[in-house]
């Protein structure tokens, strides 16, 4: 007698929707080194940013280059949000190849989703101010290909 085999799959999008649900999102060009631009952040704001390697995203297919994007998160103690700082370019290549204008993405996570849309306005009013940014922008995730290497 046969078995049927059963097959397992992962619900990405109901992953996507729980990790971005009290998120935003802002778009960063530059073109200072990740280390330099959170250093800046971490002055310009009294954030916290560090390297994390164990979060770093890798990507490559079999037999192929892989290639590691950093990411840096800051917890500030008492505070409501939590941040994450991806590098979206090594060497040509993109994490998210449907924004290649955007070297830079900070997650901010709140407590909801207004509260970190808010929050995200209020530093990307500050970083339009900054000479070191060329562009910033607030992203929209829907409108984002690949999202998903985003989660950690």
């Amino acid at each position: 007698m046969a078995t049927a085999k059963k097959i397992l799959k992962l619900d990405t999008l109901s992953i996507e929707d729980d990790f971005f649900e009290n998120a935003a999102l802002i778009g960063i060009s530059t073109d200072k080194p990740a280390y330099s631009l959170c250093h800046l952040l971490n002055e310009s704001f009294l954030l916290s940013f560090q390297r994390k390697p164990k979060l770093d995203v890798t990507i490559g297919k079999k037999n192929q280059q892989a290639f590691t994007f950093a990411v840096y998160q800051s917890h500030v103690p008492r505070c409501a949000f939590t941040f994450t700082f991806y590098k979206l370019k090594v060497d040509d290549v993109h994490l998210l190849p449907s924004i290649k204008n955007i070297d830079y993405i900070w997650l901010v996570r709140g407590e909801d989703v207004l509260d970190a849309e808010d929050a995200a306005m209020l530093y990307l009013k500050k970083l339009r101010l900054m000479p070191e940014i060329q562009f910033t922008t607030l992203l929209e995730k829907e409108k984002i290909k690949n999202i998903d290497f985003l989660i950690l």
